[in-house]
């Protein structure tokens, strides 16, 4: 069981990353179109939003069961908290956009907002995994 965990861990960790690039890569295109964005393009941006956040609460549900049933909820150092805290902080980011995206109307431009969180999500993301790798090394 704790096998197939991991395996839905990492297919989280895969599902959030693709929809965090995807998301960035629609962004980058809708900046340079001439005019406003295709529609086609803006929702594809919202697609990928939505798989990044389900790939990031694919990663907490599993990781928190792996935790509590490998670990026994045991502190596994500072490395590991920071990493909680940055899994935090990218979990609350998605939220928040995946809110404001909710509430702009059809055809208007995201808020501006959105532009600078979303690189912060991604830098965010390498540190959670980079501290991941110390914790369980």
């Amino acid at each position: 069981m704790f096998a197939l965990m991991k395996i839905l861990h990492f297919f989280g960790l895969m599902l959030g990353a693709g929809g965090g690039m995807g998301s960035m890569m629609v962004a980058i295109q809708a900046k340079r179109a001439d005019g406003p964005p295709a529609p086609v393009l803006m929702t594809l941006r919202k697609h990928f939003a939505m798989a990044a956040l389900i790939g990031v609460l694919l990663l907490w549900a599993t990781g928190l069961w792996m935790w509590l049933t490998g670990y026994a909820g045991a502190m596994l150092g500072p490395a590991f908290a920071l990493k909680l805290l940055t899994a935090t902080a990218i979990l609350a980011i998605l939220i928040v956009v995946r809110l404001a995206m909710a509430r702009t109307k059809p055809g208007t431009p995201p808020p501006a907002f959105i532009q600078r969180v979303g690189p912060l999500a991604g830098l965010l993301s390498y540190i959670a995994v980079v501290l991941a790798v110390i914790a369980f090394a």
